[in-house]
């Protein structure tokens, strides 16, 4: 069983603030992330303008994440769609901007777009996946139970702010191991404070589990587009906070691939 907890920062479709803001507050802090790339919407497809609404990086910056060995890249798929086909298509021709034959050395990762994987569909597909050489899929929440319940609690906490009622309603995503391949994570909305994912970071420490927290866009503060823009001044917070709990070895910030190595079945 690990007995080391630890958190992931998963960073989904390859846009161009995770670039500009994130990245440099996560170097500033010497912690590594995970970002998962939508290949059509860095390579510009006219389709995928919509997608977000932030402009995408460009392939020189995913290089440059790349080229960086605390980062991850990861698929999201090429035109952000979960059939084998899209993912396949990512993939190939994310290893083919990178000038390399798998995304990490260990294999390849891969975010669901949208997190909408069926797990049926992922059993059908799932040969096909591990000749990608796909180690691991990450999705979204996981109930472990009263599912209904915590929805309900979930919208009431980012209404209230309440710290402990935050992570009695997502502390079932939280990992003690991995099967199957399938990573879970906590979206980060722009309604959440740093400190609900205080709380929910301090009960994965208290009981030696990994943490994935996805997400989308860093903004400057003020700048709040939709729910999946998180303002700067927060996520460097968290950072903070992150960073010296680090050096006391309470927990180790690392990357999705890392966390399905360590727990994995």
């Amino acid at each position: 069983m690990n007995r080391t907890t630890l958190i992931n920062f998963s960073f989904d479709d390859g846009r161009i603030d995770n670039y500009e803001i994130a990245y440099p507050i996560l170097k500033k802090y010497h912690l590594p992330a995970t970002f998962n790339i939508t290949t059509g919407f860095v390579r510009g497809e006219q389709s995928l303008t919509s997608l977000a609404p932030s402009k995408p990086m460009t392939v020189e910056m995913v290089n440059k994440l790349y080229q960086d060995d605390a980062m991850e890249i990861a698929g999201h798929g090429y035109y952000h769609k979960n059939t084998i086909e899209d993912i396949t298509q990512g993939i190939e021709e994310l290893k083919r901007d990178l000038n390399t034959e798998k995304l990490t050395k260990l294999g390849n990762g891969f975010a669901s777009p949208g997190t909408d994987l069926r797990l049926d569909e992922y059993e059908i597909i799932k040969p096909k996946l591990d000749k990608l050489e796909i180690k691991y899929i990450r999705l979204s929440l996981r109930y472990l139970k009263h599912q209904r319940i915590k929805v309900l609690f979930r919208k009431i906490s980012r209404i209230i702010k309440l710290p402990l009622l935050y992570r009695w309603a997502y502390q079932d995503t939280l990992m003690q191991s991995i099967d199957n391949g399938l990573i879970y994570s906590i979206p980060v909305l722009s309604s959440i404070s740093a400190e609900m994912l205080f709380a929910i970071i301090e009960y994965a420490e208290k009981h030696h589990m990994a943490c994935v927290l996805m997400f989308h866009s860093i903004v400057e503060d003020g700048h709040v587009r939709d729910n999946w823009d998180f303002e700067r001044s927060k996520f460097e917070k968290i950072c903070s906070y992150l960073s010296e709990r680090q050096s006391k070895d309470k927990l180790k910030v690392t990357t999705s691939m890392d966390i399905y190595q360590r727990l994995k079945k």
